[in-house]
């Protein structure tokens, strides 16, 4: 029975010994050893073993287009980066081909440059030991386009002039649809321009607004990768904003201020009408002064004229206006109007053309308005005055012509009572205009002189003389400046014989 159970004993032992027994020492190591049946002692053998890499994955790449020249440094997201071996020229593809070189910044991340390919869109893929990522980010090329067109002189200032260019290096695809994906733009220089499709080879570009004065070459863009700038160029023409003053005299003379874009060293002429200006400076790339020639009256064309063509702004000659003032005419100190002649020009043939004419005119400081007669004659309206005489100056649509000089008379403004009897004696107050305000003197009722003190600025208390008979007479004074009064309705003065 002994021996039976000894046997037994033996036998399991036998088994033991030959099974395998693997202890986990850490997560990264396991401890592997074979006990041989028959021996007296086991064999045991340690191995450290690495965990499984994980199959990398790609989720995004940025940039995501780049020339077909390859070149283009992207970055590509995603995970199990880490594992990927740095000689492995094969471990990140574009499409089939191998990445020129690669980075791996983290297990999630890494740069690579990519290598020439064919136009289109190709799928990145990373590979390490495990296998090859699945995902579905791609990087699209796009061929370097050129552009070809007949240079362009004097497009416009404020942008808008088309330009026909015709592809090169590829194409921009068959339909407008087409083109909208290719997702093509272009530069004029520095600044961005939009661009239309026409065919799969040819794009009409809309120049922008610019202020450069030299040769701008262009680039197409597609989808980001610049091709290489046209040979032709575009040149801008000087753009007029404004010419002050925009009204100037047709005997020339006057310094205008042109402003604008696009002026430089370059400008070769500044006209108006046919005639060239007398001269010029260019101030700024936004500013000429220009001295004015002679013209005729009316609009005249303004243009600025530089190697890209010529800019236009407008400025009006005006005829200046001279006025003659007839003998004997005269303007009440209190006020009034007189009719004058124009001279040096016409004012219009009707109340409308005189309109447009825009005649206006000064007396001394004052603004008058004018009002037309006929061709040749206006009437003003004078304003109230101390002085001998008033300077009238009529100005043309803002050009002042030569000045002419009214003479303004002494008047009698009103009397605080307009009638006594024969024997007089009556104090009235006289109002006056014309001369200092307290210098009137040799006050007369008719032929007979009156005794008159100064009550205030132009106001005399006056003694009614004694009339030699009844009837009207008029009140007259000598002013200051010792000019006599003229009659006017309001120096009418009554005697009467009624008690």
């Amino acid at each position: 029975m002994a021996t039976s159970k000894q046997a037994r004993r033996a036998a399991a032992l036998t088994v033991a010994t030959a099974a395998v027994v693997t202890l986990a020492s850490s997560p990264a190591t396991a401890v592997t050893g074979r006990a041989d049946a028959g021996s007296s002692s086991a064999s045991v053998g340690v191995r450290a073993d690495k965990p499984a890499a994980k199959i990398p994955t790609v989720s995004s790449v940025s940039a995501k287009s780049g020339t077909t020249e390859g070149g283009t440094t992207v970055t590509i997201t995603g995970s199990g980066f880490s594992g990927l071996e740095a000689g492995n020229a094969a471990a990140v593809k574009f499409g089939d081909v191998n990445a020129k070189s690669f980075t791996v910044v983290s297990d999630t991340k890494l740069t690579a440059v990519t290598p020439a390919g064919t136009a289109g869109a190709v799928v990145v893929k990373v590979t390490n030991s495990t296998g090859t990522s699945t995902g579905t980010a791609t990087f699209t090329y796009r061929a370097p386009l050129g552009a070809t067109f007949k240079d362009v002189t004097g497009a416009k200032p404020t942008g808008g002039t088309p330009v026909e260019v015709t592809v090169t290096g590829g194409t921009v695809g068959t339909t407008a649809k087409e083109f909208a994906a290719e997702k093509v733009t272009a530069k004029v220089g520095d600044a961005s321009a939009t661009v239309a499709w026409v065919d799969a080879t040819h794009v009409k570009v809309t120049a922008p607004a610019s202020t450069k004065t030299t040769a701008q070459k262009l680039t197409l863009i597609h989808d980001g990768v610049a091709g290489p700038a046209s040979e032709a160029t575009i040149r801008y023409a000087p753009g007029i904003t404004g010419v002050m003053p925009a009204k100037v005299s047709t005997a020339g003379g006057e310094t205008v201020t042109i402003t604008g874009v696009g002026f430089s060293d370059e400008v070769t002429g500044v006209s108006f009408g046919e005639k060239k200006a007398t001269s010029f400076t260019v101030k700024s790339a936004t500013q000429i002064t220009a001295v004015v020639p002679a013209g005729e009256n009316g609009a005249a064309a303004v243009t600025v004229t530089s190697p890209g063509g010529t800019g236009s702004g407008l400025v009006t000659y005006r005829a200046p206006l001279g006025l003659k003032v007839a003998e004997g005419t005269v303007a009440r100190a209190s006020g009034g109007s007189v009719t004058l002649e124009v001279t040096g020009g016409t004012v219009g043939t009707t109340a409308k053309e005189f309109s447009a004419e825009r005649i206006t005119a000064t007396v001394g400081t004052s603004k008058v308005t004018p009002a037309w007669v006929d061709a040749t004659h206006v009437k003003l309206t004078m304003p109230a005055s101390p002085a001998a005489s008033g300077s009238v100056i009529l100005l043309h649509d803002g050009v002042a012509g030569t000045a002419a000089t009214v003479n303004y008379v002494p008047v009698v403004v009103s009397i605080s009572a307009t009638s006594d009897k024969v024997a007089g004696g009556a104090k009235v107050t006289v109002k006056i205009a014309g001369g200092e305000p307290t210098g009137a003197k040799d006050f007369k009722f008719g032929g007979a002189a009156a005794l008159c003190t100064s009550m205030a600025a132009n106001a005399y208390s006056c003694v009614v003389p004694k009339a030699d008979k009844a009837g009207p007479t008029w009140v007259s004074f000598t002013a200051s400046t010792g000019t006599a009064s003229r009659f006017t309705p309001s120096a009418t003065f009554n005697y009467t014989d009624l008690d």
